[in-house]
């Protein structure tokens, strides 16, 4: 379904859309920046639930607000300090996590493995996509502290 990556403060995915199927159907973006300056990265196999969770996070996560009930989904947020926040299945976070390096998503394996090799975030999701048939390209990277110039 996707691979997401968060290696050494970079964040970095596929952007194969999903459309419950083995059927392609474009592209779309499978991590973000928050208003806060958080990164956060989004697997899911519930076809329009990565947006929502998206929304409810960038609103403040707040536990009045309407989202679906069931949430189908895996995500990695990463708090502008560098904490790492695991969410499976649900609305509540795992965390902080300590290490350096985090994969979610089908191709996490070979992302994890390419890491283990050198490779970077963006090299590990690009052989996710070589590998996992759910991932595709192009790739997305975003830095948790980006340069300024």
């Amino acid at each position: 379904m996707s691979v997401v990556v968060y290696h050494k403060g970079v964040m970095a995915a596929d952007s194969r859309a999903y459309s419950g199927s083995t059927h392609p159907v474009g592209n779309k973006r499978k991590i973000h920046r928050m208003p806060d300056g958080s990164l956060l990265g989004i697997t899911s196999n519930q076809i329009g639930m990565p947006e929502a969770f998206a929304k409810w996070i960038s609103e403040g996560a707040s536990r009045d607000a309407s989202v679906p009930a069931e949430a189908s989904l895996t995500a990695l947020h990463v708090l502008p300090n560098g904490d790492v926040y695991l969410y499976s299945d649900g609305y509540t976070p795992s965390g902080p996590l300590s290490g350096d390096t985090f994969t979610i998503g089908s191709g996490r394996k070979y992302a994890l493995g390419a890491i283990e090799m050198g490779a970077d975030a963006a090299r590990a999701v690009e052989a996710a996509i070589a590998h996992d048939l759910w991932c595709g390209g192009p790739v997305a990277v975003l830095a948790l502290h980006e340069l300024q110039p």
